[in-house]
């Protein structure tokens, strides 16, 4: 190399590697070579099958280099994260452990990208000349994004996800744009589906099937407001929304009141025996009270002395007018 060539390398800035960029390297290369490269080149390494699988691994590299393979796209539309299990998709997920994250109401959808070739180990076993025998196993995007609609849609049935060749937006050719809006439609009709539930729950005398009232029913029911399927809020999102989750039921008949409400209008239940009492639905001493605490009962004494006095009051004023 010139001197000129030189000097250029020497004004070469080189960023050291952050702790996380080593650990993610080394990482890499314990999943694609069964070691890390000082491990796997030293004399003292994994031996010679090892070595053969590194070779086996760069043949197979250079190879997927001639093929060029496409990068593929990942359209979620529904509101959770589409996650898959498995060692080589978790290499896909973000910092916060999400693989494509969850559409929010009011988006159309969430793109996400799969670009590079994945590749797992097999072990065959020891050959006949005693080594083990490892084979680089090839992942490419194609075959990473068929596992999302394997698991959301012909597992799962939600619709609501798309995949396709290439990293374009989905509603840059007439054919994409008719799938994205069928996969809408049937992550419509699934939605429906998880709202009924929820209204059936809702509508359970027991009062348990509320619990079961979950997160994924309540963005269900806003993703289809937003879709104008719904006319109206259901009780349960408004209960939801007002209290941040779904009130428990009456501990005397089951069914949920206003959170607002001081007595069960079904079974006539104190929920709130001093606001009951503030409000004159109950009188003094009523059962309920004895629920109250100190502080409570010292309120309660006090509006009860104001009562009295005022009603003493009363009567003052009115004992001269009866004289006369």
């Amino acid at each position: 190399m010139s001197e000129a060539g030189l000097q250029d390398l020497a004004n070469i800035a080189i960023k050291t590697p952050t702790e996380q960029e080593w650990n993610a390297q080394a990482a890499k290369q314990q999943r694609e070579m069964g070691g890390t490269f000082d491990k796997v080149f030293s004399p003292e390494g994994y031996g010679e099958g090892v070595r053969r699988m590194h070779q086996k691994r760069n043949e197979t590299a250079a190879l997927m280099a001639r093929l060029n393979p496409k990068p593929w796209s990942v359209i979620n539309m529904m509101p959770f994260p589409l996650n898959v299990n498995g060692v080589l998709h978790s290499h896909l997920a973000k910092p916060d452990g999400t693989q494509v994250p969850e559409c929010a109401v009011g988006s159309p959808y969430v793109h996400f990208v799969i670009k590079e070739v994945q590749y797992s180990i097999k072990d065959e076993g020891a050959g006949m000349d005693n080594l083990d025998n490892y084979t680089p196993m090839v992942w490419d995007p194609s075959i990473l994004a068929q596992d999302y609609t394997n698991e959301f849609l012909t597992k799962m049935g939600c619709g609501g996800v798309i995949i396709y060749e290439g990293d374009h937006a989905p509603d840059t050719t007439p054919g994409l744009r008719h799938k994205l809006e069928e996969a809408r439609k049937a992550r419509n009709r699934w939605l429906l589906r998880k709202v009924q539930e929820a209204e059936a729950d809702w509508g359970d005398s027991s009062g348990r099937g509320r619990k079961n009232i979950t997160d994924l029913h309540r963005k269900a029911a806003e993703i289809l407001l937003h879709e104008k399927i719904l006319k109206q809020q259901p009780a349960w999102l408004l209960a939801a929304s007002e209290s941040g989750q779904a009130p428990d039921p009456c501990p005397g008949c089951g069914e949920v009141s206003d959170r607002k409400a001081s007595i069960c209008k079904n079974c006539r239940y104190v929920y709130n025996p001093l606001q009951a009492y503030k409000a004159t639905l109950i009188d003094y001493g009523h059962i309920s009270m004895d629920r109250l605490s100190g502080e409570e009962w010292k309120e309660a004494n006090e509006i009860k002395a104001d009562r009295e006095k005022a009603k003493r009051q009363g009567e003052e004023e009115r004992k001269p007018k009866d004289a006369e």
